[in-house]
């Protein structure tokens, strides 16, 4: 993904150190499934990062100058069907991939796209 990465950011907060400002986020991260994005999308597939028993999601503390953009993910949604009383602001807990979408607007398509 041309170097980038993808966190969800669960909080925002800041704090003063010895009279210096520090503004953070508290973040999970998300790790790319394959090597390429996927043949038929052509948009990478990312999942949560866990531990290394797979059993607890990795947190993070990150300065929040490091963050580039917002990214949209779409749910890879397998076979199975979405339940007609499905909360939407919930899809992050619920799906356990997504297609990173770089289609969503022109400045992610050249953020995200592979240079030559």
């Amino acid at each position: 993904m041309a170097g980038m990465v993808i966190a969800r950011v669960l909080l925002f907060f800041s704090f003063n150190y010895r009279r210096h400002d520090y503004s953070c986020a508290l973040v999970n991260w998300f790790v790319t499934t394959d090597e390429k994005p996927d043949k038929d999308t052509d948009m990478w597939t990312v999942q949560l990062e866990h531990d290394e028993l797979g059993q607890r999601p990795i947190f993070q503390i990150i300065d929040i100058n490091s963050i580039a953009r917002g990214a949209h993910l779409l749910p890879v949604y397998g076979s199975s069907r979405v339940p007609e009383d499905f909360i939407h602001h919930d899809a992050l807990d619920c799906f356990q991939s997504f297609f990173v979408n770089k289609f969503v607007d022109h400045h992610t398509f050249e953020f995200l796209i592979d240079s030559p």
